[in-house]
């Protein structure tokens, strides 16, 4: 019955402010909640501060009536992972830390949606969910050094609530009949939010505004079902994902850091 009520309320309280109130997604929260302690304070039913956290990490530390507030000197030492919002973060801070890495999370509103055409030498279909996950794995992991996904991990994505087989898509080069960029959204009708998870180009198709057509088109999709749409990239990534979703009408200034020991 407690985490009942904690998830309820912080579903209540995400919908209000979701890129401030959590770095992800809401459903990734609500996910994992059962592996997390869980300190919050409610007044009339209204969730006003909340901390998550296990043996290893602080996933998540806010007060709804405060915009900056300490971390601890017994938490910093205890853990070697925390999720930060840039409200909490200072120099002493970053000091006890390994490693930084800051992400933006923004929001659309399901609304203004841009109009963009794709260009004529490419087309956009449905991914086949029973026979392609094999070539999303591919195009993924040709998109980054670092990020390689293996079928077994995409297989998974397909059984999360949130799946919904009309969002994920590819673009397709007439040329050649291969997908060379791809989309993948997500829905959670419990709050009506989407968020979009991937979007990956190759890199050798950079530069045809193909990410645009990705994003506008998996906006006019969710626009439906959906109140609004997240979306959250890697500050300091060279390609300027960020950029990218502004020009969609995504909006926002929150940062959120992963720190490391």
């Amino acid at each position: 019955m407690k985490i009942q009520l904690l998830s309820e309320a912080l579903a209540l309280a995400y919908v209000h402010n979701p890129c401030r109130i959590q770095a992800t997604a809401l459903w990734k929260t609500l996910e994992q909640i059962n592996n997390f302690y869980s300190d919050y304070t409610m007044e009339k039913a209204e969730l006003k501060s909340l901390k998550l956290w296990n043996d290893n990490m602080l996933y998540t530390f806010w007060n709804k009536d405060r915009n900056h507030i300490n971390i601890d000197e017994e938490d910093l030492q205890l853990f070697n992972m925390i999720i930060v919002h840039e409200s909490q973060i200072n120099e002493s801070i970053k000091k006890q830390f390994r490693s930084k890495k800051s992400y933006f999370k923004l929001i659309h509103n399901n609304k203004d949606i841009v109009d963009i055409q794709i260009p004529e030498d490419y087309y956009i279909r449905d991914v086949d969910i029973n026979t392609e996950v094999s070539m999303v794995s591919d195009l993924i992991c040709n998109c980054y050094d670092d990020i390689k996904p293996n079928i077994n991990e995409v297989t998974k994505w397909i059984n999360h609530a949130v799946f919904r087989k009309d969002l994920w898509i590819w673009i397709i080069e007439k040329k050649t009949e291969k997908p060379v960029a791809l989309g993948i959204a997500e829905l959670d009708m419990n709050i009506k939010e989407g968020a979009l998870e991937w979007i990956q180009v190759l890199p050798s198709y950079h530069g045809k505004k193909l990410g645009k057509v990705l994003v506008t088109e998996l906006l006019k999709r969710l626009e439906p079902y959906a109140n609004f749409t997240i979306v959250s990239g890697e500050v300091d990534n060279t390609t300027n994902p960020e950029r990218l979703y502004r020009s969609c009408g995504f909006t926002g200034n929150d940062i959120w850091h992963v720190l490391r020991k």
